[in-house]
């Protein structure tokens, strides 16, 4: 194999481009790095749309576990897999630290209808959630509490972004999600799921939700909270009790606090 040392090649400029939004959403590829999730990816390769691995060995030598992943990578036949020097590897990604491994990959595409009328548990809404950490913390949250869908209506920030992607530490490949206009949320209502939005002004405590129910708990935008026509779309408003010292929690902070205490006792059972 022959190591890329130029720029201009397609395969560098492709992965390069995957940085911006416009081009992931064009080309509906992402990709993950790192030795952990590049495991992962590997280990249950059937389940995903892999287009092909970039590495570079200098780097990945050079990281805790990277040498143990070239063997297995170096054993694939059935999947592209592309070498890149040093600096060339640096440039493809922004991530400070690379540690020489990338995974690009084809973005899922999931038919809403099907999903929810197949699925039985808890379901998180993003309503235009705007910042990528609290995107992947909530992913990452959603991966703890057994929650596997979550809808994001049409203004909620890109899942697919390399920062949101870092922060998810793999999270996201066991967790479907899809973008959906608001009107799209009305499956919910017949297929018996009860529509639960976060409010300073509620009064209804979590302690009052049932464990044999299914959730779709609706968290808000940063600076607006949930917006006007989901907040009448939902059944029932709770707050998250607290002390008057502050006004309100970060959202990916009340997203995993929610989870956690529907989770708690529902594993009770």
């Amino acid at each position: 194999m022959d190591t890329i040392f130029s720029k201009s090649n397609e395969s560098v400029k492709f992965i390069r481009g995957l940085n911006e939004k416009k081009f992931r959403s064009k080309n509906k590829s992402f990709y993950l790095e790192g030795v952990k999730v590049v495991n992962e990816i590997l280990d249950r390769k059937e389940a995903v749309d892999i287009l092909f691995i970039a590495y570079s060995k200098s780097i990945l030598f050079a990281t805790n576990g990277g040498k143990a992943l070239y063997n297995k990578i170096d054993k694939i036949k059935d999947i592209k897999v592309i070498e890149l020097e040093e600096n060339i590897f640096k440039y493809v990604t922004d991530t400070v630290t690379p540690q020489g491994i990338l995974v690009v990959l084809k973005m899922p595409e999931y038919d809403i209808v099907k999903e929810i009328k197949s699925y039985n548990k808890n379901i998180i809404i993003l309503d235009k959630v705007q910042d990528l950490g609290n995107l992947g913390t909530i992913i990452r949250s959603c991966n703890a509490f057994d929650v596997e869908i979550i809808l994001c209506t049409l203004g909620t920030a890109d899942v697919y972004s390399p920062k949101t992607l870092r922060s998810t530490m793999g999270a996201i490949l066991n967790t479907k999600i899809m973008y959906v206009d608001t009107k799209e949320l009305e499956i919910l209502k017949s297929n018996d799921y009860c529509i639960v939005t976060t409010s300073l002004q509620a009064n209804a405590s979590l302690d009052l939700l049932d464990t044999d129910k299914k959730y779709a708990f609706v968290m808000g935008n940063e600076a607006n909270g949930v917006s006007k026509e989901i907040e009448e779309m939902s059944d029932l408003k709770v707050k998250i009790p607290m002390t008057d010292k502050i006004e309100s929690l970060n959202v990916g902070v009340a997203t995993s606090i929610v989870l956690y205490e529907q989770y708690k006792k529902t594993s009770r059972k």
